[in-house]
């Protein structure tokens, strides 16, 4: 019989900063949580998803229950129920509404806006922290959060087992020249120079009930298959500081990652890419090109025509390829 998956959801301080994070596992005890090596005992496999833009940790609590339940489905299949594995996703700062009991206990104001590299700091501020050592860990990126973790996967992979990296559809190099790049750039620009106007178009969102976010939400979100913690975390955005930091790591990413940062590349035999064939984000063709740099197996390529924001609807979908990387 299948292990039930349980999921916690808390607010943390990383560094200081009050941080919304998310552990789903069979088994969520102090225990299997502490973050030191177990030695030999230790049979934990550790996952962390770090989020794309908007970064609310909730938006994977999906992909996530279906990642651990292929994993444990696997494990059944093969007769064997000696692995615990625990998938953890953290939160930007300020991408979730602070909790007012929480806005003067923390070192960051719940209107403070951050940039990317301030994001990139904060992972590994949580890595470093909170995250287990465990008998295997695997990272996990989405969109930027690929650019965050192939930052920080130099400052952490000796202290960690780390068997593989995974970015999936990748934004980490010219950004500015995507299609969506393209069709944004001006837009986020002026928001961000004119906080005052992000300000004045935004504010009457903190006075909606959050029934009636959902709905408008709901009623964005058409059709079958969009899961319900979805529609709950994109109900969420609907906030003014929520709106101005997206806005402004939005346009701070169209200004920094540009022209591929080769040091990126560094641990090539850890890191594994997973591009879309249908990807405003990030075209195809910069897929191939990176085909060139990496050894063969280490790039992939999409088959099932998923969207950039796979968790919407291809959840499932992509829970199933994540088969390949974690063993």
């Amino acid at each position: 019989m299948m292990r039930d998956i349980q999921r916690r959801v808390e607010w943390i301080l990383v560094s200081g900063r009050w941080t919304r994070v998310s552990v789903m596992g069979t088994n969520l005890s102090e225990e299997s949580l502490r973050k030191d090596n177990m030695g030999e005992n230790d049979n934990r496999i550790v996952i962390l998803m770090v989020p794309g833009n908007p970064g609310n940790e909730g938006f994977y609590a999906d992909f996530g229950k279906r990642v651990l339940s292929c994993l444990l489905s696997r494990e059944e299949r093969l007769g064997k129920r000696k692995l615990q594995f625990l998938f953890y996703t953290v939160s930007h700062l300020n991408h979730v509404v602070l909790p007012t009991e929480l806005h003067h206990s923390g070192k960051h104001r719940c209107d403070e806006r951050f940039t990317l590299d301030e994001q990139v700091q904060h992972k590994l501020d949580f890595v470093k922290e909170f995250l287990p050592r465990g008998h295997r860990v695997y990272m996990l990126g989405h969109s930027i959060g690929s650019y965050m973790l192939l930052r920080i996967l130099p400052y952490i992979k000796e202290d960690f087992n780390l068997k593989k990296a995974v970015c999936l559809y990748p934004t980490i190099e010219k950004m500015a020249e995507t299609p969506n790049g393209i069709r944004l750039r001006k837009v986020l620009a002026t928001l961000n120079a004119n906080d005052w106007l992000a300000k004045s178009l935004t504010f009457w969102l903190d006075f909606l009930p959050s029934t009636a976010k959902k709905w408008l939400v709901s009623w964005n979100l058409t059709g079958e298959g969009v899961p319900a913690d979805v529609i709950s975390s994109a109900s969420e955005l609907l906030n003014m500081n929520v709106f101005r930091n997206i806005v402004h790591m939005s346009n701070d990413e169209l200004d920094q990652v540009t022209e591929l940062d080769e040091t990126l590349l560094f641990h090539k035999e850890s890191i594994f890419f997973y591009y879309g064939i249908r990807d405003g984000w990030c075209p195809l063709e910069l897929g191939e090109k990176m085909s060139a740099r990496m050894a063969r197996g280490h790039v992939i390529v999409d088959t099932h025509n998923c969207e950039h924001a796979f968790v919407i609807r291809d959840g499932k979908v992509m829970a199933e390829e994540m088969l390949q990387f974690i063993v």
